[in-house]
Parts: structure tokens; sequence; C-alpha cells
């Protein structure tokens, strides 16, 4: 009966030790869980590093690119100059330019200079059909038309003349009027002390009636006193008739 009380005791003691080595293992188990948890990101990031470079496609870890690795065409290359060759050519150039004591050369300014685009004026008494269709609203028929009359009429005077050819109107002369002048030297004169009435009849400006008056005059009078201001004073031209027919008779 003895022994059945001591062996009772020690297996209570036993069951005791034990509950406590139990208390103690959870314990500092759960202890160790707890500071697991408690670790901060950057040591965690640190401890998983390896395995999330190396982490399959897929598992939201994506490796870092390589930057050495990268194509010869994709790497920025550093900015340039464009000008920068021609300069560096041009340079010997201007370095013998100085040492041999000329300047360099000047480029050219005459064909950017306004007066190289201007059209050159056309002289009505020397121009031809291919001068005249040049100039704005002449077309191939005029231009015929202004040499024929040019022809009967022995050259203009001034550009206005223009305007007595049949349908010649201000607005076509306005469209080149400042490209168009007269040289009164071209003119084909008459010589009044000497020409004929036929020769005086002809002409558009004087017709057979005045050219009948001119000589009657001259033949009553001394020929060399014959002359358009005579005419004028006279009362045989008037005056505007006189400055008309005073550029064709001499």
């Amino acid at each position: 009966m003895k022994k059945q009380n001591n062996k009772h005791k020690y297996i209570i003691h036993a069951t005791g030790i034990a509950g406590i080595l139990i208390l103690l293992f959870i314990r500092i188990f759960s202890g160790q869980i707890s500071n697991r948890n408690s670790s901060s990101p950057e040591q965690q990031k640190s401890v998983f590093a390896p395995y999330n470079q190396e982490s399959p496609a897929g598992t939201g870890n994506k490796p870092r690119p390589q930057q050495h690795n990268a194509p010869a065409s994709q790497r920025s290359l550093p900015a340039t100059r464009p000008n920068a060759p021609e300069t560096r050519q041009n340079a010997p150039e201007t370095r013998q330019n100085a040492s041999s004591g000329n300047p360099p050369a000047r480029q050219s300014t005459t064909e950017h200079s306004p007066a190289a685009h201007t059209p050159m004026k056309v002289e009505l008494n020397t121009a031809d059909s291919a001068e005249l269709v040049k100039l704005y609203g002449i077309g191939p028929y005029y231009a015929q038309k202004i040499l024929e009359y040019r022809e009967r009429l022995g050259g203009f005077a001034i550009p206005e003349q223009l305007l007595e050819i049949k349908g010649f109107d201000k607005d076509r002369l306005d469209g080149f009027y400042d490209r168009v002048f007269a040289d009164t030297s071209f003119i084909r004169k008459i010589n009044l002390k000497t020409a004929s009435e036929n020769q005086l009849a002809n002409h558009l400006y004087i017709g057979r009636y005045l050219a009948r008056c001119i000589i009657r005059y001259r033949d009553t009078a001394d020929p060399d006193s014959c002359s358009v201001e005579h005419l004028v004073r006279h009362g045989i031209l008037t005056q505007e008739q006189g400055q008309k027919i005073g550029w064709y008779l001499r």
C-alpha cells in the first residue's frame, strides 16, 4: 500500500514536470514566430532578393533589366553638333588665306540683288514681236498691230500713242506702262523744206488737206522760214497739231 502511494506521487510529479517543459517549449516557439513577423520589410527583401531575381514570369516579381547587355543601337550616344565637321573642314582654308595675306573670296550678291531680277524696259521703236508679247495684256495680235502702226507712223514719240491703235484701251496700256519707253532718235522724220505733197499726205498726222496747205504756205513764204512754229503762228496748224506733227518734221 505504501509503494502504491509513492508510485502515485511519482507519476503526479513527472506529469507536472512534463507540463512545465511543454509550457516552456510553447513559449519559446511562440517567441521565435513573433520575432520573425516583426522583422522589417527591408530585411525581408534582402533575405528573399536572390529568389525574387530568379522568379519565373507570371509570379509578379520581374527581374531588373541589365543595362550592360543592351544592344548598341539602343544605347544613348553623346549629342554632336552637325556643323562641327564643316567648321573643321573650313578651318584649314581660313588659316591658309590668313597666312597668304589674301582675304577670303566674297560670294557675289549680283544674283540676289533686286536689280538683277528687275525686267528690262522695252523700247517701242526697236522692239520686235517677241519682246512685245512679254508685256502684260499684249498677245501676238496686238504685237503685230503695234509693229504695223509704228511703220505707218514713222515711230513712237510717247507710249500714249499706242492708244491710237484700234481696240487699244487705257487699261491695257496701264498694265505695262512702266515697262516701256520711246526713244525719239529712232523716229523717221520728214524734211519740211523739201518734202513733196504726197510725202506729207502719207503721214498719219498730216493727210492730204494739211499737206496742200503746208505746200502753199511754203511756196508763198521763204522756204528757209517754213517751220512748225511758223505754221502754228499763221494758223495753218493748231497748237495740238503742231506738237504732234513736230515730232516727225525737221
